[in-house]
C-alpha cells in the first residue's frame, strides 16, 4: 500500500513539473533558512558543554556595593579557590585563570605579540576537558616557568618540530619558559580560548593572600549529588571569615556597619553552561551571547517554515480543480476518503523530503557566507549527529503533514457526483480558511520585512552615529607599555614624524 502511495506521488510530481518546481523551491528556501538558524542556535547552546563535568562546574562571581559604587564582576581574589576546597565539603576541586594581555613572545628570530595568554593552576587539564596532545596533563603546569602552547602556536614558533622541552622568552621582563605540553586548539564553542597557559606557581600575584584584590577567574566543581545553592548559602560565611577582617583593616569599618549603610560584599555561582548566554557580568573572558537573541531567532525560524507550509497549502488548493476529477473518479471506483487523505499527505511529505535534501545542499554552499555574517565558524559536521538526523526526520514529517493537511482534507471533501458533472464548489468554510491562510502568510511576511528594515537601520545607525570624536585617521599602537621609561621618547619621536598631528596614551582601548 505504501509503495503504491509513493508511486502515485512520484507520478504526480513528474506530471506537473512546473508546479512541483515552484513548490519545491519555495519549501527549499524556507527550510534552508530554518536549518541555518538551527545550526546557529545549536552552536550557541553548545558552549562549554564538551567538558566532562560541565553540569557540575561553576564560575565564582562577585557582587557588592562599596561607598555607593556598584561592583558586579567575574573577577575574584587569589585565595578564593583554596578556601572553597578547604572550607566547603560540597566543592570537589577548584582552579584559577589570570588573563595576560599583549604578551611579547620570542623564539630565536621569531617575535610576536600574543593574546589569550593565561596563568593557570597545575590542575587545569584535570579540571577542564581541553585535550593535551603532547606532555603529561598531571605535571605540564606544575613547575614554575613552564608553559603549554596550542597547536597553532607550536607551528608558529617551532614549525613542524616538537616544541616540548624547547624554550620561549615571554613578557616584558624577558623571562624564559620551558614548553611542557602542546594542547589541541580550543573549540570555538568555549567561553574562553587560550593560546598559551603559563604555570601559576611562578606568578607572585596568584600567590597573594589578599581577599579584596580581585583580578583573576575562579572555577569550582561540585561533588556529585550536591547543589550550587548550598555553596551560595555558605559564601556568606566565607565573606565573614576572610573578607570581613580585611574590610575592617582597609576601610576602618566592619561588615555590619557597611551593610547598615546599604553597602554589601558577596560572591555567587554561575553555571559554566550559563556563562555564554546567561552571564550577569560584562567583564568575563569573552563578550558572550544573549539568550534573547536565541528566542528571537527561533521564532523567526518558526515564522519562515510556517510561511513555506502555508505557501504549499495555497498552491495546492489553487490547482484543486485539476485534482478534483481524480478525487471524484477514485471515489466512484470505491476509494475511501481516508486512503486519499493518506495519498495527499504522502505526496506533500515527499515534497518535504526533496526540499530538505536540496536545503542541506544549499546550506553547504551558503554556510561560509553565513559564517562571515554571524562571525562564526559553523560547519556541516553537526548534520551527522544522531540528534540532528532525528530532527531532520521529524522536520520532514511535520512539514509534510502540516503543508499537506489542508489540501488533503479539503480536496477529499468534494462530492463525487458534483465533481464528475463539473460542479466543484469550495464552499464558504473552505474559502474562509484559505483567505485566513493568505492573510496570515502576508502578515508574517510583512512582519519579517519590517523587522529586517528595523535591524538594518539600527546597524546603520551604530556604524554612522557621531560619538563626539573623529575616528578617521586615528591609529592605535598596542604593546607600548613594554617601552617602560622610554615611552615619552617614543611619543616625542612620533610627534616629529611628518603627517602625525597629535599623540596620546591610554591604559585601555575598548
Amino acid at each position: 500500500m505504501f509503495r503504491n502511495y509513493l508511486n502515485v506521488a512520484i507520478r504526480n510530481i513528474l506530471k506537473h513539473k512546473f508546479f512541483s518546481f515552484i513548490n519545491i523551491i519555495g519549501m527549499t528556501i524556507g527550510i534552508t533558512a530554518c536549518l541555518l538558524i538551527v545550526i546557529y542556535i545549536n552552536d550557541e547552546l553548545s558552549f562549554d558543554r564538551f567538558h566532562a563535568h560541565a553540569d557540575r562546574i561553576y564560575q565564582v562571581d562577585l557582587h557588592g556595593r562599596i561607598a555607593g559604587q556598584e561592583i558586579n564582576t567575574a573577577n575574584t581574589c587569589p585565595p578564593m579557590a583554596q578556601a572553597l576546597v578547604a572550607d566547603l565539603p560540597e566543592v570537589e576541586a577548584a582552579t584559577r585563570l589570570r588573563a595576560l594581555y599583549g604578551m611579547s613572545v620570542k623564539n630565536e628570530d621569531k617575535i610576536f605579540t600574543e593574546e589569550n595568554v593565561f596563568f593557570a593552576d597545575s590542575n587545569f587539564f584535570q579540571f577542564f576537558s581541553f585535550k593535551l596532545l603532547m606532555g603529561d596533563a598531571q605535571t605540564a603546569l606544575l613547575e614554575p616557568n613552564s608553559v603549554v602552547v596550542t597547536e597553532d602556536i607550536a607551528k608558529k614558533y617551532f614549525d613542524s618540530n616538537s616544541p616540548v622541552g624547547k624554550l620561549l622568552v615571554i613578557g616584558n621582563e624577558n623571562k624564559t619558559y620551558k614548553v611542557t605540553g602542546v594542547a589541541e586548539n580550543p573549540p570555538f564553542n568555549s567561553h574562553f580560548r587560550f593560546n598559551m597557559l603559563i604555570s601559576a606557581s611562578g606568578d607572585d600575584g596568584m600567590r597573594s593572600s589578599v581577599w579584596v584584590n580581585n583580578f583573576l577567574y575562579t572555577y569550582y566543581r561540585l561533588r556529585p549529588n550536591t547543589s550550587a545553592k548550598e555553596v551560595d548559602a555558605k559564601f556568606l560565611g566565607i565573606v565573614e571569615k576572610y573578607v570581613g577582617p580585611e574590610i575592617e583593616r582597609f576601610l576602618q569599618t566592619t561588615l555590619k556597619e557597611l551593610r547598615a549603610k546599604g553597602d554589601n560584599y558577596g560572591f555567587y555561582s554561575t553555571a559554566l553552561t550559563d556563562i555564554h548566554l546567561h552571564a550577569t557580568v560584562s567583564d568575563g573572558l569573552s563578550p558572550g551571547g544573549n539568550i534573547s537573541y536565541i528566542y528571537f531567532f527561533a521564532a523567526i525560524g518558526v515564522f519562515i517554515i510556517t510561511i513555506a507550509c502555508i505557501n504549499f497549502m495555497n498552491l495546492a488548493t489553487a490547482r484543486s480543480a485539476s485534482r478534483a476529477k481524480e478525487v471524484g473518479l477514485r471515489k466512484t471506483l470505491g476509494s475511501l476518503r481516508s486512503q486519499m487523505v493518506v495519498q495527499f499527505l504522502a505526496e506533500s511529505t515527499l515534497y518535504s523530503l526533496v526540499a530538505v535534501a536540496f536545503a542541506l545542499a544549499a546550506c553547504y554552499f551558503v554556510l561560509p557566507k553565513f559564517n562571515l555574517l554571524a562571525g562564526k565558524t559553523l560547519t556541516m559536521a553537526v548534520v551527522a549527529t544522531p540528534e540532528f538526523i532525528g530532527g531532520l526526520v521529524a522536520l520532514v514529517i511535520v512539514v509534510g503533514l502540516v503543508a499537506g493537511s489542508y489540501p488533503a482534507f479539503y480536496l477529499t471533501s468534494f462530492n463525487a457526483v458534483e465533481v464528475l458533472k463539473g460542479k466543484v464548489r469550495a464552499g464558504m468554510k473552505s474559502k474562509g480558511i484559505r483567505s485566513t491562510l493568505v492573510v496570515f502568510q502576508f502578515g508574517l511576511s510583512i512582519f519579517l520585512i519590517i523587522f529586517t528594515l528595523v535591524v538594518y537601520q539600527q546597524i546603520s545607525f551604530m556604524q554612522n552615529v557621531q560619538l563626539g570624536m573623529d575616528k578617521n585617521n586615528v591609529l592605535v599602537i598596542r604593546g607600548t607599555d613594554r617601552l617602560g621609561a622610554n615611552k615619552e621618547a617614543f611619543r616625542n619621536s612620533l610627534s616629529q614624524q611628518q603627517g602625525i598631528e597629535k599623540t596620546s596614551y591610554t591604559n585601555n582601548v575598548f
